[in-house]
């Protein structure tokens, strides 16, 4: 399902607010050079329903690359709750994807 950007948040607030840091990093130059070169991003966010947003607890290179380039929507799956092992059983029905062949 695609989401509106205003509908999101980070679960980690600070990262939100000042992502300088986190744009540094290798792997964020290369989600936010592959979303300006294809437009998309590569799997879609986790989120859980917080109220009427959503709260992202896996992606956030992507959001926070997407927020950078302007997209206005963002693809998310929505899960039950944030508890590390369905997190981490969501995250594996996506492929890992090697960046560097991008």
């Amino acid at each position: 399902m695609k989401v509106q950007r205003e509908k999101l948040y980070l679960r980690n607030q600070h990262l939100e607010q000042n992502p300088n840091s986190q744009k540094k990093s290798p792997i964020f130059i290369k989600v936010r050079d592959h979303i300006k070169k294809t437009g998309s991003i590569i799997n879609p966010l986790l989120a859980v329903e917080d109220g009427e947003n959503y709260k992202i607890v896996y992606g956030n290179n992507r959001y926070l690359a997407g927020v950078e380039l302007g997209l206005k929507e963002f693809p998310i799956e929505v899960l039950e709750n944030d508890e590390p092992i369905t997190i981490k059983t969501a995250a594996k029905k996506y492929k890992e994807v090697d960046l560097d062949a991008l």
